[in-house]
């Protein structure tokens, strides 16, 4: 693990030398700050919207059970974990930001095209993060895709260690289970993310790959 920590350092010396990169990260993480911060007020216009409602043909039928503790206990502890190990590889921390960006511009752009109204049924999940950002109001219209199935799929996908991809993979079905069980979303909501974030990791893939840090294989 030291070797690794060294060598990670080594990797983040090169990176910050790298002015391509370091513009690159900048812009990304403003960006991406930008973009969490009128996500914040663009759900306040979202619950404005008069919606569709239907009923689930998979989850309409099933009971309803609060499960926001271990779900949110799987969200952050899965996005922790990915964070602090791609920070072991500057371009993959920088394919994170990247990737969190397009699944969350394209997810703006979803929900504005398909308004929708909340599942019968729903119990409104507390999100820490949502709450922190936004003045506390419940959230209940941001529906299509779901944010937390995308950008916890997105992780999976850029992370590498396989102990790492086992324990978000399980994550992953924890978030599914209790976003569904919870009527959070319903499940074309669910079924769209994994279409939605394939897309949003190959265009960061791409990105890297285009912009060619020098840096990337040195060890």
């Amino acid at each position: 693990m030291k070797e690794q920590i060294n060598l990670a350092k080594q990797r983040w010396k090169f990176a910050l030398e790298d002015k391509k990169f370091r513009y690159s990260l900048v812009s990304f993480m403003l960006i991406v700050v930008i973009q969490f911060a009128f996500i914040s007020q663009y759900q306040f216009f979202l619950e404005t919207r008069q919606g569709v409602v239907f009923i689930d043909p998979i989850t309409g039928n099933l009971p309803v059970w609060n499960l926001d503790i271990p779900t949110f206990i799987a969200i952050y502890s899965a996005h922790l974990l990915a964070i602090i190990l791609a920070l072991l590889k500057p371009e993959k921390f920088l394919q994170i930001i990247i990737g969190y960006f397009f699944v969350y511009f394209f997810r703006i752009i979803a929900q504005f095209l398909l308004p929708l109204e909340p599942p019968v049924g729903i119990i409104p999940m507390n999100d820490p993060l949502l709450v922190w950002f936004g003045d506390g109001q419940l959230i209940t219209k941001d529906l299509f895709y779901s944010g937390h199935t995308s950008s916890t799929f997105m992780i999976l996908l850029v992370t590498e260690n396989f102990k790492a991809r086992v324990y978000i993979f399980i994550a992953l079905l924890v978030i599914v289970f209790g976003i569904l069980i919870q009527r959070v979303h319903y499940t074309v909501d669910v079924y769209a993310a994994f279409f939605f974030t394939f897309t949003a990791y190959r265009l960061g893939l791409f990105i890297i790959k285009k912009l060619n840090f020098k840096f990337a294989n040195c060890e």
